[in-house]
């Protein structure tokens, strides 16, 4: 714990005119932190751990449009959040810095993905860890191939999805790039082992059987959803999680918020039944956090036109978020409970 910070920001809003009003909190930017544009020494010198970046991007989806406004409620939901959570007894306050949206031309895809690619690359250059939030899931080609490169062809990295949909088209309607394709592209990386992959949360027949082909043809482990529920989610987490930490210099956490049940996320592209529930995705979080790091988090296919009273993307915040906080504990990064509200 700093004794040179203050802490006034973990407690209930004071009254007068020095109270801030959470509910109206000026720049709406990710849990309240600061903005930092997308340049490297910028970022190494905002002395944080974490940036986000929006990523509106709608044209590799196959589903229901509108998942180019997630960032946005995504950031909308995390207002709805104070940085201290009193489970964990840590501090998100100043953990995390904001670099807006990655600009994307519509009329011109490849630029778009290039781009992608590019910030994510920034962000990991600066030493930060990038929280991005699309759009739609083919993001995750660019970004993961973005992470690939960074670590250099003699190091090793792991990838972990949930989602209902394995995306492992070879290609789709003639595209290769597109949602439905991404694991399949991602699995192609060179320094992405078969044995560091895994998925969690396929279900029903929005899986044609060539995806199941290919899953077989690369041996990718996928734990269908009726195995998590029969195993008990907390094995599957830890079996799933092993495979892509073990001996792996540098991790891919996917967030894909149709692995929960349509009735607890409907505001996504692809809203599926018989999926997780809310306190299940918890417990993951918790157990993904535990294990103290992670080089890059990605939300996809958030889809507010559709969603109810905000609720899929408050649920993906705070996923997010319990994951840091876990993170934070395990660093030992804690709040002295003994701390009281300043007179």
């Amino acid at each position: 714990m700093n004794p040179a910070k203050t802490y006034a920001h973990l407690f209930s809003p004071l009254g007068g005119d020095e109270a801030e009003n959470y509910r109206a909190p000026g720049q709406i930017t990710f849990l309240r932190s600061d903005h930092v544009a997308l340049d490297a020494e910028k970022l190494r010198a905002s002395g944080t751990r974490f940036a986000f970046v929006g990523v509106p991007f709608d044209e590799g989806n196959v589903g229901k449009p509108g998942s180019e406004e997630g960032p946005r409620e995504f950031r909308l939901a995390s207002q709805e959040y104070f940085p201290y959570w009193f489970e964990y007894q840590v501090d998100l306050y100043g953990s995390s810095v904001d670099c807006g949206d990655v600009q994307m031309p519509k009329v011109n895809p490849d630029l778009s993905r290039q781009r992608i690619y590019q910030a994510v690359r920034t962000v990991l250059e600066a030493g930060l860890t990038p929280i991005i939030c699309g759009g739609d899931r083919s993001i995750s080609i660019a970004a993961t191939r973005a992470l690939s490169d960074h670590i250099g062809a003699a190091k090793k990295m792991g990838y972990l999805h949930f989602g209902a949909n394995l995306d492992l088209a070879d290609s789709w309607a003639g595209e290769r790039n597109v949602s439905t394709c991404a694991l399949a592209r991602i699995t192609e990386l060179p320094n992405l082992a078969a044995k560091n992959v895994a998925h969690v949360g396929a279900r029903n027949s929005l899986n044609p059987k060539d995806w199941i082909d290919l899953a077989r043809d690369r041996s990718i482990r996928f734990y269908p959803i009726f195995e998590v529920f029969e195993r008990g989610v907390d094995a599957v987490i830890e079996e799933a999680a092993e495979r892509v930490w073990a001996g792996t210099d540098a991790q891919y956490l996917s967030f894909n918020f149709n692995v929960m049940d349509a009735s607890m996320a409907p505001g996504v592209t692809s809203a599926e039944p018989g999926g997780l529930e809310s306190r299940e995705m918890m417990r993951i979080a918790d157990a993904l956090g535990r294990r103290g790091g992670v080089s890059v988090i990605e939300v996809s296919e958030l889809c507010p036109i559709f969603d109810v009273s905000g609720t899929t993307s408050r649920l993906a915040v705070c996923v997010v978020l319990r994951t840091l906080a876990a993170m934070a504990r395990s660093h030992g990064d804690q709040v002295d409970p003994a701390l009281k509200r300043p007179s």
